[in-house]
């Protein structure tokens, strides 16, 4: 078996079967959760969930015991702006304690929430912060982008078939409106930062969901990108969102892509599409790809959920009401036994990280419907 879990007594619907119960064990979030940053936010060492609930405005902190329990943080939940839809974790401010970068879908302002490290937030001095994003922003993630040791931070300008880039000043601050670079049609959703092609500068990395493709864009270190060769590159059907990660063990960075047809389509198209990095900023399909998914595939992570040393996949399939799970390795990836994993109604939301300190990355799922978080452990 891939998954030890505690069993749980959340009704199904959709692909699931009667006989199938939802895996894990769940703890109560705010109205329609749907997007998650594991890390240490108290700093005791042991790995906590930032959740953004979507319908309640708000942020719920999970603190983590280590073990794989969890309880709310004093406090919590905190303001979080309208509609937080992505999540990002970074020290922006400089005091060694993580904050937060979240996306608000409907509006054009990013919420930055400063972190004081012992699981508490408060609005940083200029939140929320004006983006140029056409309609909204949707995707949002942090890097160093100009090379000052200052985190800054990306978002998707979909309307206008762009990223913006806003830089900090290191002090919690952000020098808004920023600066616009060209992608693909439609970046929707994900928009997520590395360096693909390891020259010490980070890249960024958008799924562009009408141009069935991805672009990958190389940062210079002083603020400016340019599109890698032969980007963007073709990710089949409806790329949803995308998650950047080593799943062959070559040292080189891979994209692991989730393809969402849509509502009322074809679902034999939703699928998970791997893109083998060449450490160039370049990338081709992996043997096999597209795998087969659950439905409607709509968010993505990657980690070593089976302590092979070699990194994994994991999907949240929204209509499926399930989880699926492709193992990576030298000689290519494969389905997890057992995959898909059965989970509660409308999973939007996937992560990834060690909850319980066994050197193996656990599965966290926000699940709107039920406005929960679900955990599974990994043994």
């Amino acid at each position: 078996m891939l998954l030890g879990v505690v069993m749980s007594s959340c009704s199904a619907r959709s692909e699931r079967s009667a006989e199938s119960k939802p895996l894990g064990t769940v703890f109560t979030a705010g109205k329609q959760p749907y997007c998650l940053a594991l890390a240490d936010f108290n700093r005791d060492g042991k790995v906590d969930i930032a959740v953004g609930n979507n319908g309640s405005a708000n942020l719920t902190m999970l603190l983590g015991d280590g073990r794989g329990g969890f309880s709310e943080a004093s406090g919590s939940p905190f303001p979080a702006g309208n509609s937080p839809n992505d999540i990002a974790a970074g020290d922006v401010n400089g005091d060694h304690n993580l904050d937060l970068a979240i996306a608000n879908h409907d509006t054009r302002y990013v919420t930055v929430l400063l972190g004081n490290g012992r699981g508490q937030f408060s609005p940083a001095p200029n939140s929320p912060i004006t983006v140029t994003s056409k309609p909204h922003p949707h995707g949002i993630d942090l890097g160093d982008f100009n090379g000052d040791h200052n985190l800054d931070f990306v978002v998707d300008d979909w309307g206008n078939n762009r990223i913006t880039v806003v830089l900090g000043d290191g002090k919690g601050s952000f020098a808004s409106p920023g600066s616009s670079f060209s992608v693909g049609q439609m970046p929707y959703q994900r928009v997520r930062v590395a360096d693909v092609n390891n020259d010490g500068r980070d890249d960024v990395v958008t799924t562009n969901t009408e141009g069935g493709d991805a672009s990958v864009l190389l940062g210079d270190g002083k603020g400016g990108f340019a599109p890698a060769s032969g980007s963007p590159v073709q990710a089949n059907l409806r790329p949803f969102g995308v998650a950047i990660g080593d799943v062959n063990a070559d040292g080189r960075r891979d994209l692991a892509v989730v393809n969402f047809s849509g509502q009322g389509t074809d679902k034999s198209k939703d699928a998970i599409t791997i893109l083998l990095g060449n450490g160039d900023g370049t990338f081709k399909p992996a043997p096999g790809s597209p795998f087969k998914s659950g439905g409607s595939p709509v968010s993505v992570a990657i980690g070593d959920v089976n302590g092979d040393g070699v990194m994994d996949v994991a999907v949240a399939n929204m209509t499926g009401n399930s989880v699926s799970v492709l193992l990576g390795g030298k000689d290519g990836m494969r389905p997890a036994p057992r995959s898909p994993l059965p989970v509660g109604n409308d999973p939007e939301f996937i992560a990834l990280g060690d909850l319980n300190g066994d050197g193996k990355a656990d599965i966290v799922v926000a699940e709107t419907e039920g406005n929960v978080i679900r955990v599974i452990i990994s043994n």
